[in-house]
């Protein structure tokens, strides 16, 4: 009762009404690809997986026809078998961030068809570490926090929202300009605050070590991708052993098996390889359960709907984070009604099955951009 017998996908996507930017990058549109798992049953799981901002036709054919073979006809109950068969077609010239990703969406969605089967939350599922886990916003955007005026303006709306913290973008000005930005959010938020800082790529392993230095005072829960994609694994280890605060890297990574990489290089104390990207629930699974044995903490960028069940269910999770703005995640906003609430910086995990909560499939119609396939 328990084989799956079709799948299906569909993009999503919309222009956002404001232009985001960090150090490297503006964001100025948003894109998710909802995936349909029905089983024999009749139980119909329907998730929206991504953050990205398209999808490639090689993507979507990776899931409608070489993964779709793979699926049908099997039971959700052998994640594990799945995965390794889908994993068999990574090889040395598949397009590798298309077929990852193809795979993380499918992977994805069968834990999720999962959990609701079983009758359980996927945090459990995964895990069961914790039933709360904390909440910070992605922030410090340089259209709106560049300046004391901005950054309290924003501290003050994460306050009222409960969170509790933020990933403040930095790395655009120099390390001077970024710093005291960092700081001027410091003495605004007081002690108790969590800050991340956020780098997206931005500097040499020199300049960060030297950026590193200058905010040490704030005392960061961790200083993420400080360095250029050039020489990640050893330029990210030379930055961890001088920087005297905490390292975190593998949002970029385009696999699992790239992030285990900075695992093994004792590249990081925070590992956020994105699930979407990495090869899906079962990739952030394996790679958190090989980081806890060396002590080094996950981590997983936005996606709150599927992150805070990542966090609930590794014991060394970090934060479930959220784009406060509905400009910047649509998504988050308008396709789960029945999400949870935060309060006092938490989410209190759903206690029913699978996610805990629906998505919005005549919200999720409004930003459509092609048919069911």
């Amino acid at each position: 009762m328990s084989k799956v017998i079709s799948i299906r996908i569909r993009e999503i996507s919309t222009l956002l009404k404001s232009q985001f930017s960090g150090s490297t990058y503006k964001v100025d549109c948003r894109a998710a690809m909802l995936c349909q798992i029905v089983l024999e049953d009749g139980q119909v799981t329907t998730i929206c997986i991504g953050n990205e901002s398209g999808y490639s036709s090689k993507l979507k054919a990776f899931i409608t026809k070489t993964f779709r073979d793979e699926v049908v006809g099997r039971s959700i109950h052998e994640p594990a078998r799945l995965w390794d068969r889908m994993l068999t077609g990574f090889t040395a010239y598949a397009a590798k961030a298309d077929f990852i990703q193809a795979m993380a969406i499918v992977d994805s969605a069968i834990w999720i068809a999962r959990a609701e089967s079983l009758g359980l939350p996927l945090w459990q599922l995964l895990g069961g570490a914790r039933n709360s886990v904390p909440v910070i916003g992605i922030g410090g955007y340089y259209e709106t926090a560049t300046d004391a005026q901005g950054i309290e303006a924003e501290y003050l709306h994460f306050k009222a929202l409960g969170l509790a913290g933020i990933k403040f973008k930095v790395g655009a000005l120099s390390a001077e300009e970024d710093a005291r930005r960092v700081c001027i959010l410091r003495e605004i938020a007081g002690d108790s605050y969590r800050i991340v800082v956020d780098s997206n790529m931005a500097w040499n392993p020199t300049d960060a070590v030297r950026f590193a230095n200058l905010i040490k005072p704030v005392k960061p829960e961790w200083l993420e991708e400080p360095i250029h994609p050039r020489n990640i694994a050893h330029g990210l280890r030379d930055v961890r052993l001088k920087a005297g605060i905490p390292i975190g890297a593998g949002q970029s990574d385009l696999s699992v098996f790239d992030s285990f990489r900075l695992l093994t290089a004792e590249s990081v104390d925070v590992l956020n390889l994105t699930y979407n990207r990495g090869g899906g629930v079962s990739a952030w699974m394996k790679l958190a359960a090989a980081a806890e044995l060396a002590d080094i903490k996950m981590a997983q960028v936005g996606e709150p709907h599927i992150s805070m069940h990542l966090m609930g269910g590794a014991i060394n999770g970090t934060f479930a984070e959220i784009y406060p703005e509905e400009d910047r995640d649509p998504f988050w906003h308008q396709l789960y009604p029945g999400k949870p609430t935060i309060e006092n910086g938490h989410f209190t995990l759903p206690s029913t099955p699978g996610l805990g909560f629906d998505v919005d499939l005549d919200a999720a119609e409004r930003f459509a951009v092609e048919d069911w396939q």
